[in-house]
């Protein structure tokens, strides 16, 4: 009696051993380690009270809410004008009594909620604009450019933005910067100027599967400004200059000898002047000479 008792409970098939707690403390009884849910059987782990690898795991399952417990109420009783939570117009409310969620509020106005033991976190699904910093960039040319650019974004799951990243804000505005590095790096400068339009359309689909694990969508990523690092760019001014007034020399020229050619074919087919081939190299040298000039010139014309 003092040790132990069995209770036998006879059925056709069925006999049920009982053991009363021990009396002494040095009665060797069989210990069986407590069960919690979401843990595995050292001693067995493939016995079939092991969960499984979806039980095991709370990775990626949504949050949802459940019943708040009474007792919060009556605790929360002698601070009535605390017992109530505003949500304001796009705005999203989630209630949370100590670690879980108990009511997600999406309405506008002023519900009751007890104060003891709880914990709020507040999204606003309005669309929110950020200026990215200057950032310094090596382009495929591998020259240093400097780029900033300005995201719009707008929280559309705010249950995700509130429990699956730590700060949505700070995660939309670090990977939509990396996205902008990695975007520009992979263009030249010249192609970041003329090719805005499809740049802004690749810096945007980037963008979106990055935020995504956080419910935001981007509304719109575009380069703000786009220059040369201050170590390169008087060095790349002059180049540019340089290419400017090539392509500007060579239209001139191509101009030049077109409207020499045309004077001299009207003077011989409109006029009873006739040229010699010295003549001729006379009328174009001096056209060309007024032509392609940087400075003011004044032919000389020799009239025999």
């Amino acid at each position: 009696r003092k040790h132990s008792r069995t209770l036998r409970i006879a059925t056709s098939h069925l006999t049920v051993p009982f053991r009363s707690a021990p009396v002494h403390p040095f009665i060797d009884l069989p210990r069986v380690a407590p069960t919690i849910p979401g843990t595995v059987n050292m001693e067995n782990p493939l016995s079939d009270d092991a969960p499984s690898s979806q039980t095991m795991s709370r990775a990626g399952q949504p949050v949802e809410a459940e019943p708040r417990s009474p007792i919060f109420d009556v605790l929360s009783l002698p601070f009535i004008p605390c017992n109530f939570t505003v949500v304001n117009p796009r705005e999203v409310v989630a209630t949370i009594y100590l670690g879980t969620v108990t009511n997600i509020l999406e309405t506008p106005g002023c519900v009751y909620s007890p104060c003891c033991g709880k914990e709020e976190r507040r999204v606003t699904t309005a669309v929110q604009t950020v200026d990215l910093p200057n950032a310094k960039v090596v382009d495929a040319n591998g020259s240093p450019v400097m780029v900033s650019a300005v995201l719009n974004y707008q929280v559309v799951a705010p249950i995700k933005a509130m429990f699956d990243v730590q700060n949505y804000r700070v995660y939309a505005e670090t990977n939509v910067q990396a996205v902008v590095k990695k975007v520009v790096g992979s263009h030249t400068y010249n192609e970041l100027k003329s090719e805005t339009d499809t740049i802004n359309e690749a810096l945007k689909a980037q963008a979106q599967e990055k935020v995504t694990p956080a419910g935001i969508e981007i509304v719109a990523l575009q380069l703000n400004e786009l220059n040369y690092a201050p170590e390169i760019a008087a060095s790349m001014l002059k180049k540019q200059a340089a290419g400017a007034m090539l392509e500007a020399r060579t239209l001139i020229v191509a101009g030049a000898v077109q409207i020499a050619t045309d004077a001299i074919t009207q003077l011989e087919t409109s006029s009873q002047i006739s040229l010699t081939p010295e003549d001729k190299v006379k009328i174009v040298t001096n056209l060309l000479t007024v032509t392609c000039g940087v400075e003011e010139t004044t032919p000389v014309i020799t009239v025999n």
